[in-house]
């Protein structure tokens, strides 16, 4: 058995700690994210995982060809294969009379879920080989419980959930497709979160508070439960999944 896993959006958070994770646990690792990072290169080569590190801008429509091209090659050689879309952005958060930034919300869409689609599609057609095909697409509970100032980043991950549902209609057997929230993590993007106007986020003191009550999750520990149900049997059984419905 050889396992091959595909993860995106790895320069920072809860991407990184995946990244970092698999990248100890030896097999194959392909990382598509802004840019290379020497020390995963570093714990891959000391735990003799095969890393291949494709930089890309998942915002860019160009860019993400020439990514999905260099994967390519690599995906015939495994009997199992992993697709794990972590990559997202969570801005622009705005009143929705205040959505006026066509270049942010186009590139939100096209790094929170439009990629994600476009890669699975090369994952799942150049892969007849493989016998176990899970994609596990990072989502979160704001695309299931809506929020004022959130309209774009609600939209891309409600999107995410009914993609995964008509991705896994499609595929039936043939793949596991998962849209798992992860829950609140301490990472970047809750600090992104925090430094918005309360003008733009009503709730701003919720998130203030999920950092000041030790509310947010370790990102390492997070990445540990997903890798760990990624690879277990349970996984599929729910499309639209949260992990925090999984025992540690």
């Amino acid at each position: 058995m050889t396992t091959l896993t595909i993860l995106t959006g790895t320069t920072r958070g809860l991407g990184a700690a995946m990244a970092a994770q698999l990248a100890a646990s030896g097999g194959s690792l392909v990382t598509l994210s802004r840019k290379s990072s020497s020390a995963l290169a570093e714990i891959a080569s000391v735990n003799g995982t095969n890393l291949t590190q494709i930089d890309v801008d998942l915002a860019s429509t160009p860019a993400v060809k020439r990514a999905a091209s260099q994967l390519i090659p690599l995906l015939n050689r495994h009997s199992h294969v992993r697709l794990i879309h972590n990559a997202g952005v969570v801005t622009p958060i705005a009143q929705s009379q205040d959505l006026m930034n066509l270049e942010a919300i186009n590139d939100a869409f096209h790094v929170n879920i439009t990629s994600a689609i476009f890669l699975t599609a090369h994952v799942l057609s150049h892969t007849p080989q493989a016998t176990d095909r899970r994609v596990m697409l990072i989502s979160s509970g704001a695309g299931r419980n809506v929020s004022s100032g959130w309209a774009v980043y609600c939209a891309t991950k409600a999107a995410m959930d009914r993609y995964a549902e008509a991705a896994q209609l499609d595929q039936g057997s043939r793949a596991r497709i998962v849209s798992m929230a992860p829950g609140v993590i301490d990472t970047p993007m809750q600090e992104t979160i925090r430094a918005t106007s309360k003008d733009d986020l009503p709730s701003l003191e919720r998130f203030i508070g999920f950092k000041e009550n030790k509310q947010l999750a370790d990102p390492a520990a997070v990445a540990q439960r997903l890798l760990k149900v990624l690879e277990s049997e349970a996984f599929g059984t729910q499309t639209i999944d949260d992990i925090r419905q999984h025992q540690a």
